[in-house]
């Protein structure tokens, strides 16, 4: 019996997505020599529960479980609370299932954002049809409960403060140059023009690559040796390789470059980026339409580009206020909404040098570290202006 639901893939790939990810974060693996007693520390937690989620995987509950009561004996937070509850579901042991499952939620209660985003997707699971770790939890009368416990501490979204005037100083993307040789062979290769053949307009340019991008392969958040162009990894996707999120942030905006949209890709992090364990970050992109003169936030790992109920195509910023409403216009997942806090991107600016620029809230600093041991250098410009990050490319 096969174990790893769509929601324990999916706590897994958010715990390890982005050891290396982030642009300017050390790989961990890339440090396991390292004398650190903290990065020691925290390659354990990680080969703790690389051993859970295989377990669980491969019908091993019982090992599964000596992994997570170990992760929890070293982190006690909810989402060890909540790991280890899932094992003892799936040993068929239901009366400790629920006791970890109470003890998980009460906690995770407290500081639902503390808690972090593998925490708040086991969490949602609960009241997912996905969830099916918990199915043999479902007939007990004291379950509901359980799920309605869950539902009254969720995590939603708060709307953030930015500043809201004009840009001073704007940082401006060049425009790619379509002709170039690297994007004409990513064009010619793979017939991009056709893809977006018969587009109404540039937003339905970008929704088309963006589904196309997305149908190339499948998402997992190991750590690996890829390539770093848009070319490399559609070469190892049609081999049967898998990407991570920063991969389909570089595949879409690459291609979308090459048929003539100006795309960046864009990292987000969480608000706690220095002290979270695992899943503080989410890579993407942006696209410049040119005949709307905006930008437009796509996510090519879950086929999502941002548009506004109204229609109106909705940059990163712009999407993460929408999820602070009572019924935003995309179903995007709690565990990557609490991603979208800082927001940077690289790339050659208009004077040709490759930049770096970095946008949070209102308050927020610059942050040192990623997943507490990974350094993060500081960007060539922090700003708490949404205008000096969305300035328009160079004509």
């Amino acid at each position: 019996m096969r174990y790893m639901t769509r929601h324990s893939v999916w706590a897994l790939l958010l715990a390890l997505c982005f050891l290396a990810s982030v642009p300017g974060c050390a790989s961990l693996r890339s440090q396991q020599q390292a004398p650190d007693p903290t990065m020691a520390e925290v390659q354990m937690l990680n080969e703790l529960l690389v051993s859970y989620e295989t377990a669980m995987a491969e019908g091993q509950p019982a090992k599964a479980r000596e992994a997570a009561e170990q992760l929890l004996a070293r982190e006690p937070a909810p989402w060890a609370q909540f790991m280890l509850a899932a094992a003892w579901a799936a040993e068929g042991n239901r009366e400790e299932a629920l006791r970890l499952l109470s003890v998980a939620i009460e906690s995770f209660g407290r500081d639902p954002v503390g808690a972090g985003p593998v925490a708040i997707d086991y969490a949602t699971s609960l009241g997912s049809v996905d969830g099916s770790r918990w199915d043999s939890l479902r007939s007990d009368p004291r379950f509901p409960t359980l799920v309605a416990r869950a539902k009254a501490v969720a995590w939603r979204p708060e709307p953030l403060a930015f500043d809201a005037s004009p840009a001073e100083e704007p940082v401006r993307m060049k425009r790619p140059a379509i002709d170039s040789e690297p994007l004409r062979a990513l064009r010619e290769a793979y017939g991009l023009g056709a893809v977006v053949a018969g587009a109404a307009d540039d937003l339905d340019r970008v929704r088309r690559m963006c589904r196309w991008v997305h149908a190339r392969t499948s998402h997992q958040g190991w750590n690996g040796k890829l390539p770093s162009d848009a070319l490399g990894l559609l070469q190892i996707a049609e081999k049967g390789g898998q990407w991570r999120c920063v991969e389909y942030g570089i595949v879409i905006a690459e291609c979308l470059n090459a048929v003539g949209i100006p795309s960046r890709t864009v990292g987000a992090r969480v608000r706690n980026v220095e002290t979270e364990l695992f899943g503080a970050g989410h890579v993407f992109a942006e696209a410049w339409l040119d005949d709307r003169q905006r930008w437009v936030f796509i996510d090519a790992q879950m086929d999502i580009v941002g548009v506004g109920s109204d229609g109106t195509p909705m940059n990163s910023v712009e999407l993460r206020d929408s999820l602070a409403q009572p019924n935003p216009p995309i179903a995007y997942r709690p565990a990557l909404a609490l991603c979208l806090y800082y927001f940077d991107s690289n790339f050659d600016a208009a004077d040709g040098k490759r930049t770096s620029i970095m946008l949070g809230p209102i308050g927020s600093k610059v942050p040192t570290k990623f997943q507490r041991v990974h350094p993060s250098p500081a960007p060539d410009r922090f700003t708490h202006r949404v205008a000096d990050f969305y300035a328009p490319p160079t004509p």
